[in-house]
């Protein structure tokens, strides 16, 4: 499918680790902060910059965020990691969602080569590599419907099987 870029988790994880305890710079630090919450919670990127905003006005590190691309008013649940130091995002307060959002992404396809929304689907991917039921995964991920999970699950399984019986052939 086109939004799964194929995107491995872990290498992400680590990169955005590497970068969280590296960087000097504080746009580059809460940016990375940004997409790693992401990655993390398999959230929209939105979300996720709601998310960070929220921490660093409040502290709180566990948050219910509201999402996107819902009529009405739906809330998740959004962990910000413990790496992330709230200090060092304190300056996006000042430009508003939208625009951290637009700058994110723009941030993410020049520095990793990737779109935010691919991070999302990584953790999908990674959630179902450790068996996790898919009306689990669409919980987590506030997905309105099951059945684009399961869709998206079918696929990787066929496509892994396809992979298999290729390599025994």
């Amino acid at each position: 499918m086109g939004w799964d870029k194929g995107i491995d988790y872990e290498f992400y994880r680590g990169w955005f680790e590497r970068n969280l305890k590296h960087t000097r710079s504080d746009k580059r630090y809460a940016y990375t902060a940004i997409l790693y919450t992401q990655l993390l919670n398999g959230s929209r990127i939105s979300e996720a910059v709601r998310a960070v905003l929220e921490f660093v006005k409040t502290g709180n590190r566990e948050l219910r965020v509201r999402l996107s691309k819902r009529r009405r008013d739906e809330y998740r649940l959004i962990i910000v990691p413990e790496l992330i130091d709230r200090g060092r995002c304190i300056w996006i307060c000042d430009i508003g969602e939208d625009r951290i959002v637009k700058r994110v992404k723009t941030f993410c396809r020049d520095r990793y080569h990737v779109n935010t929304h691919s991070l999302r689907y990584s953790f999908i991917t990674h959630l179902l590599k450790e068996n996790v039921n898919p009306s689990i995964i669409a919980k987590i991920t506030k997905h309105s419907k099951l059945d684009f999970i399961l869709t998206y699950t079918q696929e990787k399984e066929a496509e892994k099987i396809l992979r298999e019986n290729v390599e025994w052939g």
